[in-house]
């Protein structure tokens, strides 16, 4: 579709489409902007924005009586009277047999059929207004009823299952969930769950309502992907979860460089079904920052690769990364993944300075290709936290979070820094906003607990302890190989006192991932709790030999405090 097509859509738009509809000022206002410009990707957004309000109908997305029928749908209550008419014939049955060989008076036969007919209505109208869930019976909320709707908007975005038969694509497949769950998370208003605990129900059997309970969702994402040479099919459905009722499913059969268009028009369903109202920055942030699906494509690889654990994920990232900007030097993702790349090979594989400049103008150029975007400004803090430009980093860190408040990324970057410059007080209170922002994640509540032990707060840190071991728990019962899980928790457990608990859960942290810097690490932490001093200095210099060498946590953790004067310990410590 080009500019003109979009103007004359528009324009018809304005001139037939009543003045009440789900369209927000920022959509007219994006509109405006595209129509000036006549950006393709404007127009894109603009296009899929209305058409897909054009399609929900008018009055709220509805005609009446659609909005009717779905409303009997999902409140169940078809299924509910179809139930109540079986079970209803059957009594009837039964008693057609029983009522004379009972010797009851032939006027009973009337009024169980009086009495079922009776409690028909009722049944109809206690299906309309309560739901069955797995917290008990509940209210059904009313889905036009906008602060219902807002009062608990929660999203998880499952991994899109590869339908292509070919286990190399599993990179896309994934990765088309993770820009939706990225995109999504770029809206103040809707919490979406960490890809870290989406991500874990891979391959898992569970029902929705389930799902639901383990992510603390009320909606989920899912779909699947099939990609054969240059075409893709993309299936989405967007489900209540409590209730695994619908709200609206699509299927995409589409050429692979319209995929950016697929992203656009799922976004734009689920903003209408949960009645989102985006504001102008919200609709700029949305809207993809390349055209080109070659470099999508590479870019959604790296994003695979730095999500592993294994040996030289890290540099593959880096490479594909580099291969996205080379094909499309303006893609400001691709920009930011590369300066995420770049520090941890700094941080966890050689001191090279050249990654501090590199990450340094990798960063520049993506909050020069995007300032609108808080990935960006993230992107930029951690080049300057690194190269220890730290008010630079703050004003980086600040940005971002002003941008996108519900980011987790900036805000823990941003802890974590204070942390390691002692700024204690203020690391404590980021850590606490970074657990409020995504509340399945247990990492940040643990750094916390750690703060607070620096400031020799043990009443807080105690109350921090036992939230983070519950949520440390709830995490393990989505995914029970969670090394990382496992050795927070230990490390937790320790400080609550429960010795022989907490190493069982080190131990087995270690028959997960036993060669994790990150567990030896934090091992080391947990034996220095229990005087165990000689084990510690072991684990920590696995976990340097392993490539945990950020030497501003070895010297500001206070669990290695009872280290300080060992010579082994300040061995080690000279050899960062």
């Amino acid at each position: 579709m080009n500019a003109d097509d979009a103007m004359n859509f528009i324009a018809a738009a304005a001139a037939g489409w009543p003045k009440k509809s789900r369209a927000t000022s920022a959509t007219h206002a994006v509109a405006v902007s595209a129509v000036s410009d006549r950006s393709e990707i404007n127009m894109r957004i603009v296009y899929n924005a209305f058409r897909i309000k054009r399609d929900h109908g008018m009055n709220n997305g509805r005609t009446d009586s659609t909005s009717l029928l779905g409303e009997l749908k999902r409140r169940k209550v078809f299924r509910v009277a179809i139930a109540y008419l079986v079970v209803g014939w059957l009594l009837i049955q039964i008693a057609d047999v029983t009522i004379e060989p009972l010797h009851l008076p032939d006027w009973a036969d009337t009024f169980v059929i009086w009495l079922i007919g009776l409690g028909f209505p009722v049944a109809l109208v206690l299906a309309w207004q309560l739901d069955i869930t797995p917290k008990g019976v509940v209210v059904t909320l009313d889905r036009d009823n906008d602060s219902a709707m807002a009062k608990d908007a929660s999203i998880a975005v499952l991994p899109f299952l590869n339908m292509s038969g070919d286990t190399e694509n599993e990179y896309f497949s994934d990765g088309m969930s993770e820009e939706m769950l990225n995109l999504l998370g770029r809206l103040k208003d809707l919490r979406v769950c960490s890809r870290t605990s989406s991500f874990a129900l891979k391959g898992t059997a569970l029902d929705m309502p389930s799902i639901g309970e383990k992510l603390g969702v009320r909606y989920v994402l899912e779909g699947s992907v099939r990609r054969a040479e240059q075409r893709v099919r993309i299936t989405a459905k967007l489900i209540e979860a409590s209730t695994d009722c619908r709200l609206w499913s699509d299927s995409y059969d589409r050429e692979l460089q319209d995929i950016f268009a697929v992203q656009d028009e799922i976004a734009g369903h689920i903003f209408a079904e949960l009645q989102l109202t985006l504001t102008e920055a919200e609709q700029l942030a949305i809207q993809s920052t390349t055209d080109s699906f070659d470099a999508y494509e590479h870019y959604l690889r790296g994003r695979e690769q730095y999500h592993r654990t294994d040996a030289g994920h890290i540099g593959r990232a880096q490479r594909e990364f580099e291969k996205a900007i080379e094909i499309d030097p303006d893609f400001a993702l691709a920009w930011a993944g590369l300066t995420y790349a770049l520090v941890d090979s700094y941080w966890y594989l050689d001191k090279d300075p050249q990654h501090i400049e590199r990450a340094n103008k990798a960063s520049a150029r993506a909050v020069e290709l995007a300032p609108h975007l808080a990935e960006s400004h993230a992107a930029r803090g951690l080049a300057y936290r690194v190269a220890e430009k730290f008010e630079e980093a703050e004003k980086e860190f600040e940005q971002a979070i002003a941008i996108n408040p519900g980011l987790y990324e900036p805000i823990h970057f941003y802890a974590q820094m204070a942390r390691t410059l002692q700024q204690n007080e203020k690391a404590a209170e980021l850590f606490g906003r970074a657990a409020d922002v995504r509340p399945e994640d247990y990492q940040a509540l643990a750094i916390q607990a750690n703060v607070y032990d620096t400031l020799n707060d043990q009443v807080n840190r105690l109350r921090v302890a036992r939230t983070t071991v519950e949520r440390v728990e709830r995490a393990l019962d989505v995914n029970p190989n969670d090394a990382r899980a496992w050795i927070l928790g230990a490390g937790l457990l320790g400080v609550l006192g429960e010795k022989e608990r907490a190493f069982e859960w080190a131990e087995k942290a270690v028959s997960i991932n036993p060669e994790s810097q990150s567990t030896a690490y934090n091992f080391a932490c947990l034996l220095t709790q229990f005087g165990e001093h000689e084990r510690a200095i072991d684990q920590l210099e696995k976990a340097v030999r392993l490539g945990n060498r950020n030497k501003r946590y070895y010297e500001v953790d206070v669990d290695l405090d009872p280290l300080r004067e060992h010579p082994r310990f300040r061995k080690l410590l000279a050899s960062i």
